[in-house]
């Protein structure tokens, strides 16, 4: 049974030789990259186009580093006691997955565990199908994903701004919420390069999936770590993030090895006992 769901009708999309079609005969082509493009043509101009090209190598080439493996490390930490390996299949749901290094790289050991990842970026989204063909790739909006209430046994959301309400539609009884956001003094040296005062990292998140009555925290992990980088990886990594836009080309030129704060918050929600009906 597919879980994807059809941004038109809202029904189920089937995969189909190198389309995804519905039973009202909407279809989507699978492109020669390997995902599909499910955002409707009167929903382009109120999305942005997400990472450039740039934006993508950098954060790829950093990733694979392996610079925050301690991330995948943690959630599967944090995870793993809480699944039901009885299953066949758990699926895994990225949203935002930029490149796709996290969705296909945790719980790689698991031969169960079936990836999809949502990017709004076309470059993000052709760079992860590219990588990892075993996976299911959508360009869409973290606001409105495509896919079928309660099938997702987990929903990753590193950094990724997304729609709690969503979030509790799509997750199966029990399922899990992951979310991942920088604190405190993250990328404090960077920051400091390009502006006069650095503003220490701030979320009202928790508050809100605390509020969300479909959810509850379950468990949090904060991770503060100094990575050594030189000036080449320094460059890769501002040059992932929105503060590539505050640097000239001769300041990223300029770089020098640096000492660079990295200090993230894991937070696992678990869905309740609420079922919500699939539309016929």
């Amino acid at each position: 049974m597919s879980i994807v769901r059809c941004p038109n009708c809202k029904r189920e999309l089937q995969k189909k030789g190198n389309t995804y079609i519905c039973h009202l005969r909407h279809s989507f082509d699978i492109s020669k990259e390997g995902y599909s493009n499910l955002i409707l043509a009167n929903q382009k101009k109120k999305l942005s186009s997400g990472d450039n090209k740039i934006m993508i190598r950098s954060r790829e080439a950093f990733l694979s580093q392996g610079y925050y493996d301690f991330i995948i490390d943690s959630i599967e930490s944090l995870t793993l006691p809480n699944l039901n390996f009885e299953k066949d299949k758990i699926n895994v749901l990225d949203l935002g997955c930029g490149s796709g290094y996290y969705i296909r790289n945790v719980y790689r050991e698991f031969e169960s565990f079936r990836r999809f990842g949502i990017d709004v970026s076309k470059n993000a989204v052709a760079h992860a199908a590219k990588k990892d063909p075993q996976g299911e790739y959508f360009v869409s909006s973290n606001f409105n994903p495509p896919f079928l209430n309660n099938t997702i046994d987990i929903v990753l959301n590193i950094f990724a701004p997304c729609e709690l309400n969503e979030v509790s539609r799509l997750l199966r009884p029990n399922g899990l919420y992951v979310k991942v956001i920088p604190i405190n003094d993250h990328m404090k040296e960077v920051a400091e390069m390009v502006y006069e005062k650095f503003s220490s990292h701030n979320s009202n998140i928790e508050s809100e999936i605390e509020a969300n009555p479909n959810l509850h925290i379950t468990a949090t992990m904060d991770i503060n770590q100094i990575i050594e980088l030189n000036s080449e990886n320094l460059k890769q990594l501002i040059s992932m993030t929105p503060y590539y836009y505050k640097f000239t080309d001769d300041q990223l030129s300029q770089l020098v090895d640096k000492s660079i704060t990295s200090s993230f918050r894991i937070i696992v929600a678990k869905s309740d006992f609420i079922k919500k009906k699939n539309p016929c």
